[in-house]
């Protein structure tokens, strides 16, 4: 196969010698066997392929040079949460039941092909309906976890997938995700009924549990029995766009996304696969790349019900791309990457990094553990140099499948916090070693501001305390200042590992049932050095010269110790 010649591929099945592109669903009639390309606004190409193959693998290609860039994203995380609330408020009053709420994410593509992507998709996020496609103007590289229509003669099965949770989640998919997914069997066994024969819809499989790469879906099976000489252009005009990427009813959902959406979805959401006579495998193009005019895309959703919470569905969008923009690579517009790693943060004075050496010794033990790859320290050093200067800034090194870092300003608060208890936890805290995504230690934090907290204790099951979302602890109990041990689950906090060497803690295991005896506490990081608490729960603690004394000691520890 020549270099950039038009071919697609799927499963195994690989097409080249292209023959003809055409938008009219009638050729797919002909003999031969065609790839479907299908947009959500419904725009097709229909690419029919002269050369058929099975059981072939992908083509070699060249290796994936990972993006550096920053994607940028058709709605903020503010449009995106007005949304959610537009659609619930269709909801409340009968409008609509669900709707799909999606943003599509982009940034600039100078390379040659998305063959290359596509075959790191293959290696490291396995999906049953993975396919590629290059033709003249367009690449799609698409890792779809989700069936649209297999065909074999008359017998057609749809899977619509709703429902999704990290694969880490301990919990049974609750009934929001479960009620999500019944309003679209429902909608998909309406429109089956519409090009099926009386009485042949069935549900054959209902909300199953299925693990793919780093997420967890909920998916049910439709199938129906086609009436004899049904066309192509009835199958799609009856079935497009899918139901579980625009809703229930689907003229309503249509409108609310065209209304709520500033850009078209495209490839996204629409459909890919191929044709040939009565045989199909069409797949929702979901977690999937396209380009366009040195533009590449991807798009990510979520299913809004009348229970959708708008910070948890942005935070759905956010766990469906992460994986994927992580082995294409990129930058989000909070400065964080794609995909996972470790990270630093660190505090700049006048453009020195405090603690610069202790922190690249944790990260560099981390790395060692995990399989990271990161530059040398001088090279860091020199990255820094180039950044703006500011009285104190908070400084964030990331590595993961590169390095990156980010700089903003920052103002020191020394003002006394309040502190939530946060029973029941399976972990107390980050762990040894300090990881993104960040997400769930950031909306644990959320939730303590909701009600009235600055930052939160977390205890785990056994109710043994360990650290907060961002910081350490220190505890003055019966006298004398302790940290929980690393056994606790904690991080191995920089200023935690001076208080200790210059003896201004030990440590010592706390249990809830010591917390009664605490008179004092402070917050302890990189960020904030040591920050009095005056809240724990609903108890007031003492805020008194030792905490000052404290903060002294780090604060001019930090002076002597940064790197310039």
């Amino acid at each position: 196969m020549e270099s950039g010649a038009p071919f697609f591929w799927m499963n195994g099945i690989l097409a080249t010698d292209l023959c003809e592109i055409t938008s009219d669903a009638e050729r797919l009639e002909a003999d031969g066997f065609w790839a479907i390309l299908s947009t959500f606004e419904g725009e097709n190409t229909f690419a029919r392929f002269g050369t058929v193959q099975r059981n072939q693998p992908f083509p070699a290609v060249q290796k994936w040079k990972p993006l550096n860039s920053i994607w940028k994203s058709s709605l903020n995380k503010s449009q995106y949460y007005e949304y959610v609330e537009e659609v619930r408020r269709n909801i409340a009053v009968g409008i609509a039941y669900q709707a799909n709420a999606c943003r599509v994410l982009s940034t600039p593509f100078g390379g040659v092909s998305l063959d290359s992507l596509f075959a790191e998709i293959l290696a490291e996020n396995i999906a049953p309906y993975a396919s590629f496609l290059r033709l003249p103007d367009i690449e799609v590289a698409s890792a779809s976890p989700e069936l649209f229509l297999n065909r074999d003669g008359r017998n057609i099965k749809t899977s619509p997938i709703k429902g999704t949770q990290n694969l880490n989640s301990r919990d049974h998919f609750g009934a929001k995700d479960q009620s999500e997914n019944i309003m679209i069997v429902d909608l998909m066994r309406n429109d089956l009924g519409r090009i099926c024969e009386t009485g042949s819809i069935s549900v054959t499989d209902f909300l199953r549990s299925e693990n793919h790469p780093g997420i967890r879906h909920l998916v049910s099976d439709v199938q129906g029995i086609l009436p004899a000489g049904i066309s192509w252009e009835e199958i799609f005009q009856g079935l497009l766009p899918a139901g579980s990427i625009s809703g229930t009813p689907k003229i309503s959902a249509l409108e609310i996304i065209r209304s709520r959406e500033p850009v078209p979805r495209g490839i996204y959401c629409g459909i890919i696969g191929w044709v040939e006579g009565e045989q199909s495998e069409l797949a929702v193009a979901i977690r999937t790349f396209w380009t366009k005019e040195r533009t590449i895309f991807f798009g990510t959703g979520a299913g809004i019900t009348w229970p959708s919470d708008p910070h948890l569905e942005w935070r759905e969008t956010e766990l469906k791309a992460n994986r994927l923009i992580g082995i294409a690579g990129g930058i989000d517009e909070e400065g964080w990457q794609y995909g996972s790693g470790i990270f630093e943060t660190l505090l700049v004075r006048d453009g020195s990094p405090l603690f610069f050496e202790r922190h690249m010794d944790r990260a560099e033990r981390s790395a060692v553990e995990l399989g990271i790859e990161m530059p040398s320290r001088d090279s860091i050093l020199q990255s820094i140099a180039y950044l703006a200067h500011f009285p104190l800034a908070r400084l964030r090194l990331i590595f993961g499948s590169q390095f990156s870092l980010s700089l903003a300003a920052y103002q020191q608060d020394r003002r006394p916090i309040k502190v939530q208890l946060l029973s029941g936890q399976a972990r107390p805290g980050i762990g040894k070693h300090k990881v993104f995504p960040y997400w769930e230690n950031m909306d644990l934090l959320r939730g303590a501001h909701f009600d009235g907290f600055d930052e939160l204790l977390l205890i785990d099951e056994a109710g043994i305390a360990g650290e907060g979302a961002t910081c350490n602890y220190l505890f003055r109990i019966d006298g004398s200042w302790v940290t929980p041990p690393l056994s606790a689950g904690v991080l191995p906090g920089v200023i935690r590992e001076i208080a200790i060497e210059r003896g201004l803690a030990k440590e010592s295991s706390i249990h809830t049932s010591d917390l009664h005896r605490t008179t004092s506490m402070i917050a302890i990081s990189s960020l904030r050095i040591a920050t009095p608490v005056a809240v724990l729960g609903e108890r007031e603690l003492l805020v008194g010269p030792e905490c000052e004394l404290i903060f002294e000691v780090l604060w001019s520890e930090a002076q002597s110790d940064s790197v310039g």
